[in-house]
């Protein structure tokens, strides 16, 4: 189980630092050094809120490249961009990531619900909180490794 979370993370790792561009990348290593703390101090559910309210998902066309990014094969690579905006859609990406590769929840419901109805999902991740604070830490701990130990600090 520890070890499927490992390659869980380097595989969301390297999705994610394949479709990042210049800052994003520095800026995706904040994110994944500051968040995982937050989650443990503040809550799952309000870290979320946060991060989704920074990841400009009221644009349909970056909530394309999320769903994109979560359909894709590990090695096909979709273009965040390299806006701060970037970083926090690549940190909710990792943490949606690993809900619907440990079926946590559905991808197919995941999916349509960042289309169609956000508030639906944060819903029903709410009501899952309990069980993805529980599960989610050590994945989460090996996303921040790996980004302090490959992208460069700017």
């Amino acid at each position: 189980m520890f070890y499927d979370d490992y390659k869980l993370a380097l595989d969301a790792f390297n999705k994610v630092l394949n479709s990042l561009k210049g800052e994003a990348k520095s800026k995706f290593r904040s994110r994944a050094r500051d968040m995982v703390e937050e989650i443990y101090t503040s809550g799952f559910i309000p870290t979320l809120f946060y991060i989704i309210s920074k990841a400009g998902l009221e644009n349909n066309d970056k909530i394309d490249k999320l769903t994109a990014l979560l359909n894709s094969p590990s090695s096909e690579s979709i273009d965040l961009g390299s806006s701060d905006e970037a970083s926090y859609m690549a940190y909710l990406f990792v943490i949606l990531y690993y809900l619907s590769e440990r079926n946590i929840i559905d991808k197919k419901f995941l999916i349509d619900k960042l289309r169609c109805n956000r508030l639906e999902l944060i819903d029903k991740l709410y009501e899952l909180s309990p069980i993805i604070s529980a599960r989610i830490k050590r994945y989460l701990m090996a996303i921040k490794r790996l980004a302090e130990a490959i992208i460069e600090v700017r």
